[in-house]
């Protein structure tokens, strides 16, 4: 079972590649990157592939995270979460 993000949970989202991306009903994509602030060093965006062929990137701020599962390798985003940016390659 997952556990819900909590302040302090960066060392988690830090080694999140590869993990796969769900919001409320479906699957998003996968981590392929996860992105630090600059001034803290602490995760702030991820970079996610998504789309059918993951032709899309969509840059996820880490405050959407509502769930990390390490064991299931999975990321769960709130409901009515925000997803900023997508870039089609």
């Amino acid at each position: 079972m997952g556990r819900r993000r909590e302040e302090g949970s960066e060392p988690l989202l830090a080694r999140c590649r590869g993990f796969g991306v769900y919001g409320p009903s479906a699957r998003i994509g996968v981590v392929e990157d996860v992105r630090l602030d600059r001034e803290s060093g602490r995760p702030a965006l991820l970079s996610v592939r998504a789309g059918l062929l993951g032709s899309w990137l969509v840059h996820v701020p880490v405050g959407e995270v509502d769930e990390v599962s390490v064991d299931e390798r999975r990321i769960v985003l709130r409901s009515g979460g925000l997803l900023a940016g997508p870039r089609r390659l």
